[in-house]
């Protein structure tokens, strides 16, 4: 990404990995359309397709900017989604590649952090994503992002120790309802469960979680 960015000669950066790509013709269209109405804004992000490895597909839309500082503890804003003035990187940096998964994860904390950086979701679905890559693994990922919060200063305050904590038991009593939900209904023998329901409610949440509950599925 840093060979990238590097010979990269616009204003507005954006990264699309090698199995993702853009949702649909008029997708860069729609985003530059809004950037160009929002000069004031420095860092966009989009909606993006998430496709299920069994097939099918939902839409992710993530928090609005407000809260994305508290989104980013345990989930990431969509990089595929994203577009960023060159003024960012200018602040930021490059990315840090002493992150091997999460390079993206720790660029967009320091992005946020900065409070001469103005964050603006775009009503626009950018980028279709695909679930099973390297930073959906969360046995090599997770610790990574833990140890990116832990580095950055801005997570550091006591007030947001105390609400990362907070955030990551809400985190826990949710994966805990929903396989508690999963157990009942199987046991049931179905129970007219909606998978594509269930998928869709728990993408809205993260991707992570969604991959977990999908093993589940497949192992129930």
């Amino acid at each position: 990404m840093n060979k990238g960015l590097a010979r990269a000669t616009g204003d507005l950066i954006h990264f699309l990995n090698a199995e993702d790509w853009l949702y649909d013709a008029r997708s860069v269209e729609n985003a530059v359309r809004f950037v160009e109405r929002h000069p004031d804004g420095d860092l966009f992000y989009g909606d993006i397709e998430v496709r299920l490895p069994e097939g099918g597909s939902v839409i992710h839309t993530p928090q609005e900017a407000d809260k994305a500082a508290e989104a980013m503890v345990c989930g990431c804003l969509p990089h595929q989604g994203t577009f960023a003035r060159r003024k960012v990187f200018d602040r930021t940096g490059p990315f840090d590649t002493r992150w091997r998964v999460h390079a993206d994860y720790d660029w967009f904390l320091k992005a946020i952090a900065d409070p001469s950086v103005t964050l603006m979701h775009m009503p626009v679905t950018v980028a279709s994503f695909g679930l099973g890559g390297t930073s959906s693994n969360l046995a090599k990922g997770q610790p990574e992002v833990y140890a990116i919060q832990n580095a950055l200063p801005f997570y550091q305050s006591e007030a947001w120790l105390r609400r990362r904590i907070e955030l990551y038991q809400d985190s826990f009593l949710a994966v805990r309802l929903e396989n508690a939900e999963l157990k009942r209904r199987l046991a049931e023998g179905g129970g007219g469960v909606s998978w594509e329901r269930l998928a869709r409610g728990v993408a809205r949440r993260g991707r992570d979680r969604l991959r977990r509950l999908l093993r589940r599925l497949r192992q129930g």
